[in-house]
């Protein structure tokens, strides 16, 4: 793990439950603002192994939102690229309330064919959902609040730290059971580091190699040219 100082001991409850409170908000603040992000990643989700590439572009708050004829709604612009270690490439792009993707099964090598679909309307409801996963701080985000739930954020512990690359971090630890999940953010709130271990055995891991606060119209196209209708890529 790139921390290499802790500091402080645990507070009192009360003072301790407004740390966690605080953490939540600074991650929610962090992630509603335009980044581009790269994060390693090891046995995170589907993908297991690899880099994720972040970029989006959040609709300013108050922006009316579009509804697609499914009945979706939504805004801003979001987008991944996925690169594994075996060849396989997915990417997903993300406009409003479209969706279009690019995917490269894993085949051993890189010579499987990258096919590029045309904006669809998105629908989470059928599988699109999926193109949520990318999305590192979002996950982790919704796994810190959901999957281990209220109980556990109260029994949650927040310790400072200091990284080379980051400097000052604030770790959030939570235990459910034999689950342990650490998520670390910058003073900024951005996610720096997540690790979730079963026991002993570490199962989901992402470390962020780069961050600029600058996305750019190249962040959101497609690998190839479109020329598909939309197709979800296999897991």
């Amino acid at each position: 793990m790139f921390v290499n100082q802790a500091s402080g001991s645990t507070p009192a409850k009360t003072e301790q439950t407004r740390s966690v409170t605080t953490f939540i908000n600074s991650m929610k603040k962090a992630n509603s603002t335009p980044f581009v992000a790269t994060y390693r990643i090891d046995g995170y989700l589907f993908f297991q192994n690899g880099t994720i590439v972040i970029a989006q572009i959040p609709s300013l708050p108050g922006t009316k939102e579009t509804t697609n004829v499914d009945g979706y709604s939504g805004t801003g612009r979001y987008a991944y690229l996925y690169h594994g270690p075996d060849g396989r490439i997915a990417q997903w792009i993300k406009n409003g309330t479209n969706v279009n993707a690019c995917a490269r099964p894993a085949d051993g090598g890189t010579s499987g064919r990258m096919q590029c679909s045309r904006p669809s309307p998105y629908i989470p409801s059928n599988g699109f959902a999926m193109e949520d996963s990318g999305f590192v701080p979002t996950y982790v985000l919704q796994s810190m609040t959901e999957s281990f739930g209220a109980r556990s954020l109260k029994n949650a512990t927040v310790r400072t730290k200091v990284s080379k690359e980051f400097g000052p971090l604030r770790c959030l630890t939570q235990i459910s059971g034999n689950t342990i999940s650490t998520a670390c953010i910058d003073q900024a709130g951005y996610l720096v580091y997540w690790l979730l271990r079963n026991g002993s055995i570490t199962s989901s891991q992402a470390t962020l190699t780069s961050l600029n606060y600058h996305p750019i119209a190249g962040d959101f196209k497609t690998l190839i040219r479109p020329t598909k209708p939309l197709i979800l890529p296999s897991v």
